[in-house]
């Protein structure tokens, strides 16, 4: 979809769009120096319009949000990532890592009950 069928479709102006790019909010594919918009970037606009029009949160604050966002989606890929590798591992391996993940979520729950 090019940049007037996404903005019409998501019923922003241009300055608006040019809003979106510019603070890289969405990043559109450019093919042939057109910029081509994607389901992702459809998506994330109409995440950016609830948060500024519904929530009245600022373009500061926006940023904030994507940023955390993009965290937890980075995260969520290395997580799975790592799941993927540990499936690979014999089952003495991820029953050793297993035990060792309990050890250490105990310790630190026990760290997080100690008195400040």
């Amino acid at each position: 979809m090019d940049h007037q069928e996404f903005a019409r479709d998501l019923q922003i102006d241009m300055a608006r769009l040019r809003v979106f790019v510019d603070r890289s909010w969405i990043s559109p594919l450019v093919i042939d120096g057109r910029p081509i918009f994607r389901d992702i970037d459809v998506a994330r606009a109409k995440l950016i319009n609830d948060l500024t029009i519904d929530m009245g949160i600022n373009e500061e604050g926006v940023d904030v949000v994507l940023d955390l966002l993009d965290q937890l989606h980075s995260l969520r890929f290395a997580c799975n990532s790592l799941i993927e590798a540990m499936e690979a591992q014999p089952l003495g391996v991820r029953r050793h890592i297993v035990t060792d993940a309990q050890k250490l979520r105990k310790l630190a729950k026990l760290g997080s009950q100690a008195p400040r």
